[in-house]
């Protein structure tokens, strides 16, 4: 679990990409649950797209640009996880 300084350092290469593909994975799933248990989805991407790892880290390196002053402050935190979740939250809202 890589911390934000981790990821940034090493963000063009493909060591975090599996645990990015984890994290998406995982993400989908809690929406899908909370949708079944509660009719909320956490965000709303379309369920035949499929992002790659190009995308991913995309949003993520966007995310973390936008909220430069939240991320630098617990830079040694491992919140790439938070990052996605915020960036899908943002990029797939649910209308």
């Amino acid at each position: 679990m890589p911390s934000i300084k981790e990821y940034m350092a090493s963000k063009d290469t493909t060591q975090h990409d599996l645990y990015i593909y984890g994290v998406e994975n995982g993400l989908d799933w809690a929406s899908e649950e909370s949708y079944r248990k509660n009719n909320i989805k956490l965000y709303c991407k379309p369920n035949d797209l499929m992002l790659s790892i190009k995308q991913l880290k995309k949003l993520i390196n966007d995310e973390l640009q936008l909220q430069e002053q939240f991320y630098g402050k617990y830079s040694d935190a491992p919140l790439v996880g938070l990052a996605l979740k915020n960036a899908l939250i943002s990029n797939f809202p649910c209308n």
